[in-house]
């Protein structure tokens, strides 16, 4: 009886593997044409894949232009979208490239898991229309994030405490070193919100509100000797 169990048990496990194994070749022969596609075509030109369709409803758009030349491409196993379904976090690997610095390796990273992006849009339309679906970049300028408009001339903790872990109790310098250090600007350097073009303002607010992750990245650089991450764009 002793034996009999752990035979049993092993072949149970032996026929998973078996079944694992022929599932998997079933999606692949199901995505053969799809697989083929997704490594000849770079997905990171795409304006939707990017989701630059949905600006000012984004978190920056800095390296918009290097996406959309080409520039940023994704490794292997990041070019097969079937495989997505296992890659809850959003993390991709890419390879980055200039013409005068050759070709690095980067961490291409969505603020929030898909369900969680999904739930930011339905929000924005909800407070712009009262329904989960409407036209984002129309409702963006109904928001929150909008009525913080060029009129003000700081941020402060009164207006944003609690929106996020990173303003939970925030104090003016460190909302003044985010506007400053905010990288997602042209004219940055300056701790005046008011300097910030409009789509600008909305696209800092909705990163703090959402995932701060960015703006620490910006605020506390690696070269200054935090150890985060460098933050190159977005």
């Amino acid at each position: 009886m002793l034996r009999f169990l752990p035979l049993k048990l092993g072949r149970l496990y032996r026929c998973l593997k078996l079944l694992l194994v022929v599932g998997l070749f079933v999606i692949l022969l199901m995505n053969t044409h799809n697989l083929f596609a997704s490594f000849q075509k770079n997905e990171l030109t795409d304006r939707r894949f990017i989701n630059l369709n949905k600006c000012p409803a984004c978190f920056g758009t800095s390296w918009c232009r290097k996406f959309m030349n080409g520039q940023v491409s994704f490794e292997t196993w990041g070019r097969l979208r079937f495989l997505d379904v296992f890659n809850v976090k959003n993390v991709y690997f890419a390879q980055y490239g200039e013409p005068r610095e050759g070709t690095r390796r980067v961490v291409l990273k969505r603020l929030g898991s898909n369900q969680e992006l999904a739930e930011i849009d339905q929000k924005i339309c909800k407070r712009a229309t009262g329904r989960p679906r409407c036209d984002l970049i129309q409702a963006m300028y109904k928001t929150e994030f909008a009525r913080i408009n060029g009129d003000v001339r700081l941020l402060t903790p009164e207006v944003v405490e609690g929106w996020s872990d990173l303003v939970h109790c925030p104090s003016q310098r460190l909302l003044d070193r985010v506007v400053r250090r905010y990288a997602e600007t042209k004219d940055s350097g300056s701790f005046l919100l008011k300097n910030l073009k409009d789509t600008e303002r909305m696209q800092l607010l909705m990163t703090l509100a959402f995932n701060p992750e960015p703006l620490v990245l910006q605020s506390f650089p690696s070269d200054e000797g935090w150890p985060f991450a460098k933050y190159l764009g977005a």
